[in-house]
């Protein structure tokens, strides 16, 4: 007697992302992040483009250790940068980048900016200067209730412009700013006593060989990254031609 047939298991419909709505997807664009949304997510459909164009996708741009950084020049993570302020219409509450970042960047975010809330820059030259100080003094930092400056190319003049027009100020970390120093804080403490937690390691104390030895080994691994991006772009390039 012949074994019965197996059943045919049917396969579920494939479900068609491009259909999702616009809120949903926007809400997982959110917890992507938007440089990742940058890089290609939005770009999927239509749909997925109607997405990534919603302010709120915007509010969060963390570009201070994204990989990002190791294969793109300065002047593409400042354009990236532009792009997602703009995107933001306004919406921006969370900035945050290292090297890249120059005082005519600083400007077009404060600008552009108005709900900014947190500001957190690290290893940064000549930032704060005299264009931006002009430009806060015009259009004070209202929102902003955090700030922190790591390694920052700045004087106590330049952030003293800074924190007298970030009224609601809660938040302050300055670490290792090679222009300051422990008198500096005093000032700091004494004029911004409002300021309801202020960080201050004065660069003195930095330590130079963990320093250097981390940013070696940061620039091979950085070069290395390079190298192998490179040579699987060229390998795929001659299986395509």
């Amino acid at each position: 007697m012949d074994a019965a047939p197996s059943p045919v298991t049917e396969e579920p419909p494939s479900r068609d992302w491009s259909l999702l709505p616009l809120d949903a997807l926007s809400l997982v664009f959110v917890r992507l992040g938007a440089l990742e949304v940058l890089r290609g997510a939005g770009l999927v459909c239509r749909s997925w483009l109607d997405a990534a164009k919603v302010p709120d996708v915007w509010r969060v741009v963390d570009m201070e250790n994204h990989k990002m950084m190791l294969t793109k020049n300065s002047d593409a993570l400042q354009a990236t940068a532009k792009v997602a302020v703009d995107r933001s219409s306004g919406q921006l509450q969370l900035f945050a980048g290292s090297q890249f970042v120059t005082e005519e960047l600083m400007q077009y975010i404060v600008e552009r900016s108005p709900l900014l809330s947190t500001l957190r820059l690290v290893s940064c030259r000549k930032v704060l200067g005299e264009r931006l100080s002009a430009v806060i003094r015009e259009s004070p930092l209202s929102k902003l209730s955090s700030l922190e400056l790591d390694f920052v190319d700045l004087t106590m003049g330049e952030l003293t412009v800074v924190l007298e027009n970030c009224p609601i100020l809660e938040v302050l970390t300055v670490r290792d700013c090679w222009k300051m120093d422990e008198k500096d804080e005093q000032v700091l403490r004494a004029k911004f006593s409002r300021i309801k937690t202020l960080t201050f390691e004065d660069y003195e104390d930095f330590d130079w060989y963990d320093y250097e030895f981390m940013k070696c080994l940061s620039n091979l691994f950085c070069d290395t990254y390079r190298y192998i991006y490179v040579c699987d772009a060229s390998m795929l390039l001659s299986m395509l031609c």
